[in-house]
């Protein structure tokens, strides 16, 4: 069972092959075609304009996956193959290196202990402008407790 995002896009490779030149067709293996069959939408119904080229249509991701696939694996020759490999492979070093830079946990700890800074200098910076002020009945209780103290106290 394929995922419903991969069938439709099963449904737009088929439709392109549909419009595609018979010797394109023939480097394809039979059986990739027929599982294609068997697991495309049957819902799926793609709008693709076929006077437009292949880069101009308004395609899937996923079938602009699966034609790059076939291209690389059964259309182009041995040079063209290691040219676009070694540029799949320059794109994910530089992708590696971008996840690197993004979730570096020394990069994620250093801006977490700049936010907690930050952080505490605004509660000290709150908590020194707050006036402690003694509720009336506390001073009420206090003005008793001197009153009583200077009558005792002599």
């Amino acid at each position: 069972m394929v995922s419903i995002e991969y069938s439709e896009a099963i449904v737009e490779v088929l439709e392109i092959l549909q419009y595609s030149d018979d010797n394109i067709i023939e480097k394809i293996p039979k059986k990739l075609i027929e599982f294609w069959q068997k697991n495309k939408s049957t819902t799926y119904k793609p709008k693709l304009d076929h006077n437009k080229s292949i880069n101009e249509m308004d395609l899937k991701k996923k079938t602009k996956s699966i034609i790059s696939m076939i291209y690389l694996n059964y259309l182009c020759d041995d040079e063209e193959k290691n040219n676009i490999r070694l540029i799949l492979k320059d794109n994910e070093e530089k992708y590696q290196q971008e996840l690197i830079e993004k979730y570096n946990p020394d990069i994620i700890l250093k801006k977490y202990n700049q936010k907690q800074e930050l952080a505490e200098n605004v509660v000290a910076t709150n908590m020194s402008m707050v006036e402690y002020r003694e509720p009336i009945f506390k001073k009420f209780i206090n003005i008793i407790k001197r009153f009583f103290h200077i009558l005792f106290s002599k």
